[in-house]
Parts: C-alpha cells; structure tokens; sequence
C-alpha cells in the first residue's frame, strides 16, 4: 500500500493510506487530505492511484498558489514516485511503499543502522526539508541562550518527527549519558562512526540495553550536532507508541537538517554568553581599576578563565574619610550634600586611577582604595601616599569652587592580607581581608583634620622620597600592640599637631 505523509512546521507528521481512484488535498475540512494553510486553496490538487500498476498521477485542480514537485509547479498530470517531494504551501508531501509481503519489484524502505554524516548528506538534507528548515531557522535565530536554544530543538524534533521524546545532550554532559538515560553504546556508536544512528525496532535490538525495555521505547534515533569536526551535541529522540511508525530516511534527513541549525545556534548563543560575559566583566573591573589596567586584567582574564581568587599578598590599603559630614549635610541640604559628595568621589576616584590604584568601594563619605594589586606597577606604597597628598590638593580645589571648607582624614597601611575577586558569574566583588586592612582603617580615625597617617611598613618603604613626621606608637581599637604611626606632611604646610 501507499502512505503519505504529510509535514509541516506547526504540527507533527500526519500518514493517510491512498485509497484506489482519487484523494482529495485541499483546505476543505471534508477533503481526503486537509491542509490547514492559507497557501492552499479549498480544492487544491488530487492524487489518483492506479490499482492495476500501483502508479500515481498528481493533478493540480486550478489552485491559486499551485502545486510543487521537486520545487517544478505542475501545469499538466504528472507522475509520481516515492522519489517526488510535493509541496503545498508550507505542506510537504511524501509517498511510501509498504508492502507486508514484498514482491518483485517492490519499493520497500530500507533503514542503514548508521549513515555517515557527509556534506553531501547534509546539503541533501537541507534541500528536502527547505520549508520546514525556514521555520526552523526562524525560531532559532530569535534564541539568545543556550539553555532556551536546546528547548527550542528537542521541541522542534519532537513535534517535526512525531516523536514522544527528544533530548539534547552537550558534549560537556556525554560523561552522564548513562544517568541521563542515554544508551551509551548508540551514543558511543554516533560519536565514533559520527554517523547518525536510527533503531528502527527497538524494542528488538539489544545495543539499547534494558532501559529501552523498561521505557517502552519503539523505535530510536541518535544523531550528532557537529562543529566542523568536532561533536558539540547529541540529539536523541524516540518514539513509545506502539503504532507509531519507525524512523525513516525522511526523518533522517530532517534530523540531519535540524542538526545543522542546532550547531549554528549552539556557536551563536555560546559567542554570545562570552561577548556578555567579557561585558559584564569589564564592566566590573573598570569599577575598581583604570581602562588601561582593566583591560590588562581582562586580557588574562581571556586567556585562564578567571579572575585571581582570594590569595596571601603584600599590599597597600588607603581609606581616605571626609569630616564632619553629618554637620554639612544638615547645613547645606540633601540635594547639595549629594553634589558635593558626588564630585569628591569623582575627583578621588581620578586619582586613584591615576596613580595606579584599584578602587574598592565607597563607604558612605569616604573609600577604600588599594595598592599592589596589578602586577605591572611597582612601588605601590609610593603610588598610595603619593595619591593621598593628590587628593588633599584636590580637596582644597573643591572647597575653594563650592566655596565651602570640607576636609578628610586619610590612613595608609602595608601588610599582609586575603586579596582577590570572589563571587558568582552575575555577582562579583574584589575583596581584602586582613589586619593589615583594619589596621590601615584606624589609623584613618588618627588623621583628623586633613592629615595623612601611614602605618610602620609603609614608612619604611617611602622613606626618604616624601617629608615624614614620627608620631611614635599608638593605640589603635581592636589591636593588642600598639602601632608606629608616622604622619606624611604635605610640602606647602606645617604639621597640624600630634596624634
């Protein structure tokens, strides 16, 4: 007997056995063959099946969109064959042969266990599925995420093929097949030969193993998504009904064909996650460094595939705190607190840059900037107490324009410390932990009004380059020892009187 079998892209496959004499196909719900599209008209075409040869003749009854085979519209009756691709509108039709008890001559499909993925089986696939791949590629190009684009496919190969399931297995998961519930022999079969495989009974093969027993499956077909050479994905779909029918050459070529899409939209989505994800961080790192060193540290970051986690390293902290900030808050208002406070960070943010830094974070009205992170620049105590003696000159700039008489305390400290980036892909912060950090912060609440206090190691390392003042051991909260503090004076000024 004859089958046809009817696809398009909104719905799964649909067979009618052709009946002697003549079959109706036209969008007339009464039709032999009903297509629901616009495309076609009411009484579009007709096949009529001789039963003393089994031939086919094809007529088109004067439709306005008309009737394709092999991409040639038919003007005149024309023979048809298994061989023919009939299209109307977006409907594919196609003839089978199945014969319960073959004779000579019959046409009866026969399924290879495996078939080379080729070019030319590919570029033949693209060819006879051309209507359902528009569709197809439609749907995917929309897709901006992996995850939705694997949705995308297993839904499309489901509903295109007529299947109950399909899955799409990236080649970073083939380790879990086995848990997954993929055969790993039709899998470990693809992947060698990379061929697609198709299982017509699988309920008689036993390279499925007990759990196509178990699930019921019918009939199976695993076909891989290949990157050039390399296999990306495996596409695995079957079928549990027991009168679906088995998996056909049609169903490969489509399989083939969607397998194509499927790896251009795994490229486009994984090159986009990477242009977000280099986004995102650089857009990080440009919160805490200068373009020119948060591109450096973006460029590494390229190469290894991460930041530099929390580790043990020698560095410089500055916290740098304006004075009596509540006070000239209440005096000038919220809306022109908020400009100064908006220019001050602007202008101490510059000088960090400027000198090498890496910006912390902002503390109410101060920061915390930090100093020896980015290996290419030495001296980092140098570059620390050079930017604080910057940002006191900033700041007699900004009182003198917003004629006002703001002023900040500063405290540097160099020591050991936990420093790194932590967090998640979408969250990431730059962290320090330590003694050396807090110790760097009380020596801040020493420096009041407008002075620089450095810690013991930090004046050790600057010593000689800038004018120091010892101010000799003090107590600091929260430390047993008391710390030598050293005031850095400022070249135009005198000193301001002891800690």
């Amino acid at each position: 007997m004859w089958i046809v079998t009817v696809r398009s892209p909104r719905g799964e496959p649909r067979e009618y056995v052709l009946k002697p004499g003549k079959t109706t196909i036209g969008r007339k719900s009464d039709s032999d063959i009903p297509l629901p599209d616009e495309s076609a008209s009411r009484n579009h075409s007709e096949l009529h099946l001789d039963p003393s040869d089994q031939s086919i003749v094809l007529v088109d009854v004067g439709s306005t969109n008309g009737t394709f085979v092999n991409r040639e519209r038919v003007t005149q009756p024309r023979r048809v064959t298994s061989e023919d691709q009939v299209r109307i509108g977006q409907h594919v039709l196609t003839l089978t042969r199945r014969d319960t008890e073959p004779g000579p001559g019959s046409e009866v499909i026969s399924l290879p266990g495996t078939q080379p993925l080729t070019r030319d089986l590919l570029l033949e696939s693209l060819d006879h599925h051309a209507v359902l791949l528009y569709e197809v590629a439609s749907r995917l190009n929309t897709v901006i995420d992996l995850d939705t684009a694997l949705r995308e496919v297993s839904d499309m190969m489901r509903v295109a093929m007529g299947a109950d399931k399909c899955q799409v297995i990236l080649a970073e998961r083939f380790s879990q097949l086995h848990d997954l519930g993929f055969p790993v022999s039709i899998a470990r079969l693809a992947l060698d030969q990379r061929s697609a495989v198709i299982i017509p009974d699988a309920q008689a093969n036993p390279q499925l193993g007990k759990s196509a027993v178990l699930m019921r499956i019918r009939s199976a077909m695993c076909v891989p998504v290949m990157s050039g050479e390399k296999v990306v994905a495996l596409i695995y779909v079957y079928k549990t009904r027991p009168l679906a029918r088995p998996f056909d050459q049609s169903d490969l070529q489509l399989a083939v064909a969607i397998s194509h899409q499927a790896a251009l939209t795994i490229q486009r989505t994984r090159l986009l996650e990477h242009v977000r994800k280099e986004q995102r961080i650089r857009q990080l790192l440009q919160r805490f460094l200068s373009p020119p060193e948060a591109e450096y540290l973006l460029q590494d970051y390229l190469q290894t595939g991460a930041l530099p986690p929390l580790s043990e390293r020698t560095i410089t902290v500055l916290f740098a705190d304006l004075g009596e900030s509540t006070t000239l808050a209440e005096r000038v208002g919220a809306k022109r607190f908020s400009e100064i406070l908006n220019r001050f960070y602007h202008e101490m943010t510059d000088v960090v840059f400027d000198n090498g830094g890496l910006l912390n974070k902002y503390m109410g009205d101060g920061l915390m900037a930090v100093f020896g992170v980015v290996a290419q620049r030495p001296n980092p105590e140098e570059r620390a107490v050079k930017a604080a003696l910057e940002m006191l000159q900033r700041l007699d700039s900004l009182n003198m324009a917003e004629n006002e008489s703001v002023e900040m305390s500063i405290g540097i400290n160099t020591g050991t410390a936990m420093a790194g980036y932590v967090g998640t892909d979408e969250r990431i912060e730059f962290t320090v932990l330590g003694d050396s950090v807090n110790t760097a912060q009380r020596l801040q609440t020493l420096a009041r009004p407008s002075r620089i206090i450095i810690g013991p190691q930090t004046a050790r390392a600057v010593e000689g380059q800038f004018n120091l003042k010892s101010i000799g051991p003090v107590e600091l909260k929260g430390k047993v020892q008391s710390v030598e503090a050293t005031e850095v004076l400022r070249p135009e000024r005198q000193p301001r009187g002891e800690a």
